[in-house]
């Protein structure tokens, strides 16, 4: 058999993900097409997502008396975070006669080689992708070849009228319109999404604001720093689409100069130390973090943390802390500081030593330019430096 599979999260499902469903049946000579809702998506706060079971009962109602397309359970039945790459590996090994075919928007082709294990993905399954209606087909075709020369595969294109449908923007609208009939007679009854919601961006339209606002050195080096932190996550065993995103914004108020620095922190009382009023570029991962929350809707304190500690570090880091801390020392791009090529061979390998020995760079260098050093910088060097770990 031909088996696609069009996965997300479903919250709510809308005309669009059917239509794209229904046609890569057709065009692509599937068989079936499963439409499989993750329970708890690596990318998104468990506290922006509808139960599970209400998704599931709206994915049967869109999608009743439909020939070729069935609800699938196989990742909701698990209740755990599960990665498109691990689930392909085995839906492969249930099926190892047939052929899978994994269904995206264009939308998640423009941040695909972030996903978990990318590659593993393509070797599963054929990528299909439609196009969204928010992109032309130029940025689409684009985002298909780079994909398509990167791991030497070919993708197949879902010939379908555009549509700017999206769960994000129904559930902050409130608008329920572009939603079957079922779906929406659900919804009321069960008193579904009856607050408008400010959901976090998705992590493409992130990276394309960015681009727009950052220099180019600048988004370089953001998308360097959110790629090595991916990278190191997956080492480490962390969310890799977590580190991705803090990684992404770890920057995002670059593009403000030393005034605005000031007055975003002094306005909304972030407070401002006295090195900070020496040095305003360091506020910048303060103002960071406060624009991540307020500007991106993004609310894992995990990743506003991150964001706030990256430049300076700080004393018994957590995790997502020292990987966006040391990823923006070591990311690709840098080429001018010392021992980068032993940093980067032990970057995936103990992140407690690549954090000491930045922090060992970072004073050696500060006591050579005779530059006041921040308080947490200094609390961070006797933590990992002075102190046995």
């Amino acid at each position: 058999m031909k088996i696609g599979i069009l996965g997300g999260t479903f919250d709510p499902v809308h005309n669009a993900h059917i239509e794209i469903a229904n046609q890569a049946l057709k065009q692509f000579d599937l068989d079936k097409v499963f439409l499989m809702p993750t329970p708890n998506p690596p990318h998104k706060s468990k506290n922006f997502i509808t139960d599970i079971l209400h998704r599931m009962n709206m994915l049967n109602l869109a999608i009743d008396g439909m020939s070729g397309l069935e609800v699938s359970d196989f990742e909701s039945a698990s209740g755990k975070v599960t990665y498109t790459a691990d689930t392909l590996k085995a839906l492969a090994r249930l099926y190892p006669d047939d052929e899978l075919f994994f269904i995206i928007g264009s939308d998640s082709l423009a941040t695909f080689t972030s996903w978990y294990k990318p590659a593993e993905i393509l070797k599963y399954a054929k990528l299909l992708v439609a196009r969204r209606g928010h992109e032309t087909v130029e940025e689409m075709n684009r985002d298909v070849e780079a994909i398509e020369k990167k791991f030497n595969v070919e993708i197949g294109i879902i010939d379908i009228e555009p549509r700017d449908d999206s769960s994000s923007k129904i559930r902050h609208d409130l608008d329920l319109s572009t939603l079957p009939m079922t779906v929406q007679r659900y919804i009321a009854k069960n008193n579904l999404y009856v607050e408008k919601e400010e959901s976090p961006w998705p992590v493409n339209e992130i990276r394309d604001d960015l681009e727009s606002i950052l220099d180019v050195e600048r988004f370089a080096h953001t998308i360097g720093v959110a790629e090595t932190a991916k990278m190191m996550a997956e080492s480490f065993d962390y969310n890799p689409n977590t580190a991705y995103l803090a990684g992404l914004l770890h920057d995002c108020a670059k593009n403000m100069d030393e005034n605005e620095l000031l007055t975003v922190a002094s306005d909304n009382l972030l407070g401002i130390s006295d090195i900070e009023r020496k040095y305003p570029f360091l506020l910048h991962a303060k103002v960071g973090a406060f624009v991540a929350e307020t500007k991106y809707n993004v609310r894992d304190n995990d990743i506003l943390q991150a964001i706030c500690w990256h430049t300076t570090g700080k004393a018994d880091m957590n995790t997502l802390e020292k990987i966006i801390f040391a990823a923006d020392y070591i990311e690709p791009n840098r080429s001018d500081l010392p021992r980068l090529d032993y940093l980067r061979e032990i970057s995936c390998k103990d992140l407690d030593l690549l954090v000491k020995c930045i922090l060992e760079n970072m004073m050696e260098h500060l006591k050579e330019t005779k530059d006041e050093i921040d308080e947490h910088t200094i609390d961070a060097y006797n933590y990992y430096v002075l102190v046995e770990k």
